[in-house]
């Protein structure tokens, strides 16, 4: 694994090399152990990256139903609420893929 210091050029630079590289470390996952678990962050800094992910040019490049996703945080309101970070997951991906439901494990910040 590579974990030298790269800079980018701008911040869609940045987002498309991010893109790049999580489609390479699912795809690898994938063909090695035949599925991949996922920790999603939260907040408004991964958004970018999730929705460019959702993009016909990226999520063609995934085998989304290998692949199960996980939070790595939630706010304590419900999956719709402004402030979830399941919703801004929602919005930004899931809703543009092809992934089963059973492959989706979120915090219920609700409860």
């Amino acid at each position: 694994m590579n974990r030298a210091l790269q800079i980018s050029a701008s911040k869609q630079k940045l987002v498309q090399a991010a893109a790049e590289k999580i489609i390479e470390n699912l795809d690898a996952a994938v063909r090695k152990r035949g599925r991949c678990s996922v920790a999603l962050a939260g907040g408004m800094t991964p958004r970018a990256i999730y929705a460019l992910l959702a993009t016909e040019n990226y999520r063609s490049r995934v085998e989304w139903p290998k692949v199960f996703l996980f939070w790595g945080d939630e706010r304590t309101v419900p999956p719709d609420h402004p402030d979830s970070n399941f919703r801004m997951v929602n919005e930004s991906l899931l809703s543009h893929i092809a992934m089963p439901a059973a492959n989706i494990v979120r915090i219920k910040g609700e409860r």
